[in-house]
């Protein structure tokens, strides 16, 4: 995670030193913008870092079963418990527990994790021994958590429980310092999975790639540099081997679209079409790139019935 960039490089020092302590951390920034690596690196930094990393994705942790999975349950807890089993936070025991997305917990969840922060101990499911917790908790929002405070998403009381280290992970086009080193990162990764190359970037191709704004954050820059690394023809990657949507005509895009009157509605349909294409149909990667939550794309692509919406 080396960065040319000042205020990264104070964010990635800050980062090394509360790896050292128990203190929660609170990672917040954009979809794509290394959340998940950067919680590793800082399990990687600690003094636990012998220890395992569990990573708990909330926002594929179904309601009815996020208790079990986080605390665990005793057999007979429930019609399907046929055997005692360990929730997350205790096979996190003596390593790193990392919720990602923590916002996407259900209510009644985000308070049993907060009683577990605020006394170390919880009981499965359907159990009465005490057991204590021993694992360093990490967390990350997709969001500023001060806003998801505000519309109820998040516990303020959790929020203020894990907000204890914050760290603000700044969007990719505010890292322009790092862009050429982050895409020969991705382009020698990329040749090695697909079997093709050596290839290397132009100084045009590097240019438009510092250029281009990249809301999709590092996941679109390596997506474009791995879609340019199995499309090229040659060893060198130009202007014409990325992606349609950072040709040269792309800055100019917003203007043509309201030169040309259209809709707030078409060009975002627009925009989300050229994402699903360039993430080959797979709609959790586009939704990713988007920033968006998976079922929020689901109920943007579902067909509107006449006469409405427009």
């Amino acid at each position: 995670m080396d960065t040319r960039d000042p205020a990264f490089e104070r964010l990635l020092s800050q980062a090394r030193r509360a790896a050292g302590a128990r203190a929660a951390i609170l990672i917040a920034g954009q979809s794509g913008t290394g959340r998940g690596y950067l919680a590793r690196r800082i399990h990687a930094w600690s003094p636990r870092a012998d220890g395992p990393f569990v990573e708990v994705a909330c926002a594929n942790l179904p309601v009815e079963l996020a208790e079990s999975e986080l605390f665990g349950h005793e057999r007979g807890a429930f019609t399907d418990a046929r055997e005692t089993r360990e929730g997350r936070f205790e096979v996190a025991r003596g390593g790193t527990l990392y919720f990602r997305g923590i916002e996407e917990l259900a209510p009644e969840i985000q308070a049993k994790v907060l009683r577990v922060l605020q006394e170390s101990r919880f009981e499965r499911l359907g159990g009465r021994t005490t057991i204590e917790a021993d694992a360093r908790i990490l967390a990350s929002t997709a969001e500023r958590p001060e806003r998801l405070v505000e519309r109820g998403a998040l516990r303020p009381d959790l929020y203020f429980r894990l907000n204890v280290v914050r760290l603000d992970l700044p969007p990719l086009h505010e890292r322009a310092a790092d862009i050429p080193a982050l895409a020969e990162e991705f382009l020698a990764e990329a040749c090695r999975h697909h079997g093709v190359g050596p290839r290397a970037l132009t100084p045009d191709a590097l240019a438009r790639l510092k250029s281009f704004p990249w809301p999709g954050n590092l996941v679109e820059l390596r997506n474009a540099i791995e879609s340019a690394a199995v499309l090229s023809e040659g060893p060198w990657i130009d202007t014409a081997d990325l992606p349609p949507s950072l040709g040269a005509d792309a800055p100019g895009a917003l203007a043509g679209a309201a030169r040309d009157g259209r809709t707030l509605k078409e060009v975002e349909d627009a925009y989300i079409r050229e994402v699903l294409a360039r993430a080959a149909g797979n709609v959790s990667a586009a939704a990713r790139i988007l920033g968006i939550h998976r079922k929020t794309l689901h109920e943007k692509l579902r067909p509107r019935p006449a006469g409405k919406g427009s």
